[in-house]
């Protein structure tokens, strides 16, 4: 069976990871001319790390991730808001919670796949189905016909729009944009094994190691527009390390992204031979971190069901039967927002096991 995944990212590569395990023929288009390792850093929650294990690529995972032991909070005077302690979730849950350098991990997927087997520079220009068969289109010119088309390009998804319509964006209501940057850990005053973040109502900032010597900060502030606003609101937090850390970050590194919260959720994946992946089946809010955990299960779920029939239609059937449920709760959990915010959810690694384990998702 020939399979044909647009979409070289975390979701694209690790789906064509499973299914060539399988024996099929899978080839994989990305737009950009190079591995595309936007985000700078993850974290990545027991949930992908299970998918990643059935992918068989635990050895790879353990190796470029660093395992967090705990997470920490604390309020704008450094006192202590709340601590949940996490050595036992491999045991508990089957992977562990882990901080990941998204350059890293794309290059480890990228890398077991087979680098030289992406096709850099095929950006979808619309797709068809034909039955039997479905056939990509691509701005260079080019075409590429298979028995399954795989729309694993992102948020912002030309499949997506072609097969089932557009999917309309909102401002969150929570924090408009997130701010963050990678920097090294040495420099930053925090627990080396632990996700730390600092909280107040109006704004947050969180590290976490990643792995390689570096440390990764993200986060918000309610109503800050600009850069400059965001770093002026955690000016007076002097008894933190955020205004020195902000302060030593170049700010040419420091990657602002806006945050928009989808307005209806793709009531289907697939049209005929052709389905959808990742943040192009489920884009969701990263309030609870999931949406590259969400994709590693996607893969996995899509192998499994390739691997258990034979039945092209089928397999796809069960794939969305068994995903597009579970992925679209997870959409709705990360819409309450984070800690402290207005819809006073608890902690993240509370929300995680609450939410996210009792569901096995």
């Amino acid at each position: 069976m020939r399979v044909g995944i647009c979409g070289g990212g975390l979701g694209g590569v690790s789906a064509a990871i499973g299914l060539a395990s399988l024996g099929f023929e899978v080839d994989v288009f990305e737009k950009a001319p190079l591995l595309r390792a936007t985000g700078a850093g993850l974290n990545l929650w027991p949930n992908a790390g299970r998918a990643i294990y059935g992918l068989g690529l635990r050895e790879r995972y353990d190796a470029v991730s660093v395992k967090l032991d705990r997470y920490l909070g604390y309020d704008r005077e450094g006192q202590p808001l709340f601590n949940v302690e996490t050595q036992d979730w491999p045991e508990k849950y089957g992977a562990p919670s882990v901080g990941i350098y998204r350059l890293s991990l794309s290059t480890m997927l990228a890398e077991a796949y087979g680098m030289e087997k992406i096709k850099f520079g095929y950006e979808v220009k619309s797709v068809e189905d034909k039955g039997d068969k479905a056939v990509c289109h691509f701005t260079n010119g080019e075409s590429y016909e298979c028995d399954v088309l795989i729309g694993a390009d992102g948020i912002y998804s030309t499949i997506r729009e072609q097969i089932i319509g557009g999917v309309s964006f909102r401002p969150n209501d929570h924090h408009a944009f997130r701010w963050r940057a990678v920097v090294d850990l040495a420099d930053v005053d925090v627990d080396p094994a632990a996700q730390t973040g600092f909280y107040t109502p109006g704004g947050w900032l969180s590290v976490i190691p990643i792995g390689e010597g570096k440390a990764y900060w993200f986060g918000s502030v309610s109503g800050a527009a600009t850069l400059d606003d965001f770093i002026a609101y955690f000016s007076a937090w002097t008894k933190t390390h955020i205004p020195r850390t902000l302060a030593m970050t170049p700010r040419e590194i420091i990657v602002e992204s806006p945050l928009y919260d989808v307005d209806g959720i793709p009531y289907t994946w697939t049209q005929g031979r052709i389905t959808l992946l990742g943040d192009a089946a489920h884009p969701m809010m990263p309030d609870m971190a999931q949406g590259a955990s969400q994709t590693f299960i996607d893969a996995l779920a899509l192998r499994d069901a390739f691997a258990n029939t034979s039945d092209i239609d089928q397999a796809l059937r069960d794939y969305e039967s068994t995903r597009r449920p579970a992925a679209n709760y997870v959409v709705r959990c990360s819409q309450k927002g984070s800690f402290l915010g207005r819809n006073n959810v608890s902690p993240i690694a509370i929300r995680y096991q609450q939410e996210i384990e009792t569901q096995a998702g």
